[in-house]
C-alpha cells in the first residue's frame, strides 16, 4: 500500500482539496495516511526548513518514506525556489511550461483545477490539521469553531457530495455570471512599485471587459441571465446599475444554489491570469462554460470547444454565451463531457491518486 506523510499546516480552502483527496484515498484503503504537524520528518527528508510553513501556500507530502511531492496551489506563474530545491516532484496550479526554470522541467507537473471542498461528516485528520496543528491550538482556536460550523446544519458545508452534480441536460437554458471588481487603488503587500501601473491597468481592463458583458447579457437575455457585481466600495462606486440584485446570494450557500438552477455559466481570469475556483465549480456542477482562454495547462482531455467555449473580448463571450444558449445539442453536450471529467480528473481522490501516479511513475 502507498504510503503518505502529509505536512499538516495549511488551513486555508485553498489546499482543502488536496486533503480531501488524501483522506478520501485513506477511507477507502488505497494509502496509508499519516499527519506530521513537526517542522522535521521522521525519515530524514526535511520539507519545510526553508519555507515558513504557517505561511505556506501549499501542501509537502512524504511519499513512501523516501519521495518528497510538494503541491502549490499559490496564483500566477511563479514558483515557491525553497520548495522545488527541497521536493522530487513539485505540482503547480498555475503550471505554465515556459515559465518553468530547465533544470525542473523533469519534475514539475500540472495540479488542475481548485476548488474548496471537505470530506464532511466527521473526519479526525482534518480535525486534527485545522486545530492541534502547532499553530492553530495555541493561536487560531477560531478554526475550531468553523469546523464545528461546517459540520452542522446551521451553515453550509462544502463537501464532496454536495459540491457536484450530474447533468440536467432537459434544464431550460440559463446564464449565471457572479463575480467582483478590483480596487486598482488596492494594492497587495508584496507588490512592487514598478509594477503598481501595470496591476492598475490589470484591474481595470478585467473591470470593465466583466461590466461590459454583464451589461450586454442583461439587454440580450433579460431574465433568462442573473449577474452583476458583488458589492464592495468599489462595485457601489464605480458600478452602481451593474451590481447583483440581491447580494445574499453571493454568499456560499446561496451561490451553489443558484448555481443548480443555471446551465450555462461564465468564467473570467483573475489578476494572474489565474484559473479561478469558480471554474473548477463549473466542471463539478456539469456545466456548460464560457470561459476567456485559459492561460495555464489543464490535465487530461479538457479543451476549448469541448469542455467550454472561449472568448478573448466581451463582445465574443456574449456571442459565445448565445451560441451555447440557443444550441441544446452542444450545450447538453458539453455538460456531459464536464461531468466525465470531474468523474475521472476533478473529484478529490481521482485528482490525487493521478499525482501520486505520476510520482511513482505510472502514467
Amino acid at each position: 500500500m502507498i504510503s503518505c506523510e502529509i505536512y499538516a499546516y495549511g488551513v486555508s480552502e485553498q489546499v482543502s482539496l488536496i486533503y480531501t483527496g488524501f483522506a478520501l484515498l485513506a477511507a477507502k484503503k488505497q494509502i496509508n495516511l499519516t499527519y506530521n504537524f513537526n517542522q522535521y520528518s521522521r525519515y530524514g527528508k526535511t520539507p519545510v526548513q526553508f519555507v515558513s510553513p504557517d505561511d505556506l501556500q501549499g501542501v509537502f507530502v512524504v511519499l513512501n518514506q523516501n519521495k518528497t511531492i510538494f503541491y502549490d496551489t499559490t496564483d500566477g506563474e511563479n514558483m515557491i525556489n525553497e520548495a522545488l530545491d527541497v521536493s522530487d516532484i513539485y505540482f503547480q496550479l498555475s503550471y505554465l511550461e515556459s515559465a518553468i526554470p530547465a533544470k525542473y522541467k523533469e519534475k514539475v507537473f500540472p495540479f488542475g483545477l481548485n476548488f474548496p471542498v471537505y470530506k464532511g461528516m466527521f473526519d479526525r485528520f482534518e480535525f486534527y490539521r485545522l486545530y492541534f496543528s502547532r499553530r492553530n491550538y495555541k493561536e487560531s482556536p477560531r478554526e475550531l469553531i468553523k469546523w464545528v460550523l461546517r459540520n452542522v446544519s446551521i451553515r453550509y458545508n462544502p463537501t464532496v457530495r454536495n459540491m457536484h452534480v450530474a447533468p440536467k441536460p432537459n434544464q431550460d437554458p440559463s446564464v449565471l455570471f457572479m463575480v467582483r471588481t478590483w480596487d486598482p487603488d488596492y494594492f497587495p503587500a508584496a507588490l512592487t512599485d514598478e509594477n503598481k501601473e501595470m496591476w492598475q491597468k490589470t484591474c481595470r481592463d478585467t473591470n470593465e471587459t466583466r461590466a461590459l458583458v454583464i451589461e450586454t447579457l442583461r439587454k440580450e437575455l433579460g431574465g433568462r441571465f442573473y449577474g452583476g457585481f458583488a458589492k464592495n466600495a468599489h462595485a457601489e462606486k464605480n458600478y452602481k446599475n451593474l451590481l447583483l440584485e440581491d447580494n445574499n446570494l453571493s454568499q456560499k450557500k446561496n451561490y451553489v444554489k443558484t448555481l443548480h438552477d443555471h446551465s450555462i455559466c461564465i468564467a473570467t481570469t483573475g489578476l494572474y491570469n489565474s484559473i479561478g475556483w469558480k471554474f473548477g465549480e463549473y466542471v463539478a456542477f456539469s456545466k456548460a462554460i464560457v470561459s476567456e482562454k485559459l492561460y495555464y495547462m489543464v490535465p487530461g482531455s479538457f479543451e476549448a470547444g469541448k469542455n467550454y467555449l472561449e472568448f478573448n473580448a466581451a463582445e465574443e463571450c456574449v456571442k459565445q454565451t448565445l451560441n451555447l444558449f440557443e444550441n441544446n445539442m452542444l450545450r447538453r453536450q458539453m455538460m456531459e463531457n464536464n461531468y466525465n471529467y470531474y468523474k475521472e480528473y476533478l473529484s478529490p481522490d481521482k485528482q490525487i491518486l493521478r499525482t501520486l501516479n505520476i510520482a511513482l511513475g505510472i502514467h
